[in-house]
């Protein structure tokens, strides 16, 4: 991926969320959303080498001209030292542990309710008990591929996570939490600040700035694809 150019007419027809996701990559460099955005990338770069279509000179830069220079070159640095020191491999104890506690104390609040009635104590106790917020976490991890090396296992928890235990739908929240890490806080772009300028935002000056910027963490890792 890094210095080679692609091309694939058609591509965003077949895939959803495509036209979304490179909305905010137009006409830019793709080497760290390529990173960001595959936890294999061995297996991504041989699907892609059909798509290739050439090389970018000697000459020609492989970052944006809006970007500093200096700073992408240091986070890519930054990305292979965390790498390296292994700080991106999960603890599955933990996240084994961290699920349990969760069907625990969910089974717990729905044995309240069961057992003592729906009146108002009951009630208010099993919503202390509830782990809505610990299962968003969860599926947050889940839904980043940070919890197993198959994206499958991390896709079928997810999807466990989010639409059973949360009632919510896995797809729409990878689709806009992409969109987030895509272009964070940048508006227009970054779906969790849509209700600018009145959420998330403060004051029209940061409202121009983000707006017009070339964000310096562009691109935050959330492994979408194998």
């Amino acid at each position: 991926m890094i210095r080679k150019v692609f091309w694939a007419p058609g591509w965003e027809e077949k895939n959803v969320g495509f036209v979304f996701l490179t909305s905010s990559f137009t006409l830019v460099c793709l080497q760290d959303a390529f990173v960001a955005f595959h936890v294999n990338k061995v297996l991504v770069s041989k699907y892609l080498k059909s798509l290739q279509i050439g090389e970018l000179a000697p000459d020609q830069p492989s970052i944006e001209p809006t970007k500093n220079k200096m700073l992408v070159k240091d986070f890519r640095e930054l990305r292979a030292t965390v790498e390296k020191m292994g700080l991106l491999e999960p603890n599955q104890l933990f996240f084994f542990l961290h699920l349990a506690h969760i069907l625990l104390l969910d089974t717990a609040a729905w044995f309240i309710l069961f057992y003592f009635g729906t009146s108002l104590m009951p009630f208010i106790v099993s919503l202390l008990v509830l782990t809505i917020s610990q299962a968003s976490w969860l599926q947050h991890d889940l839904g980043h591929l940070s919890v197993f090396r198959k994206t499958k296992w991390n896709h079928l928890l997810h999807k466990f996570v989010m639409c059973h235990l949360l009632g919510a739908s896995a797809k729409w929240w990878t689709l806009l939490h992409s969109q987030h890490h895509a272009k964070p806080n940048c508006f227009q772009k970054d779906p969790d600040i849509d209700m600018h300028p009145f959420l998330f935002t403060l004051g029209k000056k940061l409202s121009v700035e983000v707006s017009v910027c070339a964000c310096a963490l562009t691109y935050q890792k959330l492994g979408r694809t194998p």
